[in-house]
C-alpha cells in the first residue's frame, strides 16, 4: 500500500498559517513597530481566519480529493490522513515555539499545556479534513 505525501506537506504550511494567525496579537504586541488601534488589530485577526479557514478546507481539502481521485485502490488512505494529522500538529507546536520563544521565555508551563492541547486539535481538523478529501476522490473513482 502507498501513502501520498502531498496532504501532509500541504498540511504542513496549513499548521505553520494556523499557528500564526492565532499568535497575530503576540505578534503585534511583541514587535518593535508601532502598536496598531483595536480596529486594526480586529481586522489582522479576522483576516487571518479567514485565510486560515481557506487554506484547511480548500486548499487541504482539494489536494487530498486530488490524490483521492488519482490514487486509486493502491493508496493507503489511514497512513496518508495518520501523516497529515502528525505534520500538521508537529508544524503547529513548532512555528507556535517559535513565536513564543521570540515574545519572551517567561512563558508559563500553563502556555505549553495550552499550545500542546491547541496543536492536537489542529492535527485532528486537518485528519478530518484530509479523511473527507480522501474520501471523497476515491468516492468518485468507484461511484
Amino acid at each position: 500500500m502507498n501513502w501520498s505525501p502531498a496532504p501532509p506537506a500541504v498540511a504542513a504550511v496549513v499548521a505553520a498559517t494556523v499557528a500564526l494567525t492565532r499568535r497575530i496579537a503576540t505578534l503585534v504586541l511583541e514587535s518593535p513597530i508601532g502598536i496598531p488601534g483595536p480596529g486594526a488589530l480586529t481586522r489582522y485577526t479576522l483576516g487571518g481566519r479567514f485565510v486560515a479557514f481557506a487554506l484547511v478546507y480548500g486548499l487541504l481539502l482539494g489536494v487530498a480529493y486530488r490524490v483521492g481521485r488519482g490514487g486509486g485502490d493502491a493508496l493507503d488512505v489511514g497512513a496518508t490522513t495518520l501523516a497529515t494529522g502528525v505534520v500538521g500538529a508537529v508544524g503547529y507546536v513548532v512555528v507556535t515555539g517559535a513565536v513564543l520563544l521570540w515574545a519572551g521565555p517567561e512563558q508559563g508551563w500553563v502556555v505549553a499545556v495550552g499550545t500542546l492541547g491547541s496543536a492536537v486539535g489542529v492535527g485532528v481538523e486537518l485528519v478530518v479534513v484530509a479523511f473527507a478529501g480522501l474520501a471523497l476522490g476515491r468516492w468518485g473513482i468507484s461511484g
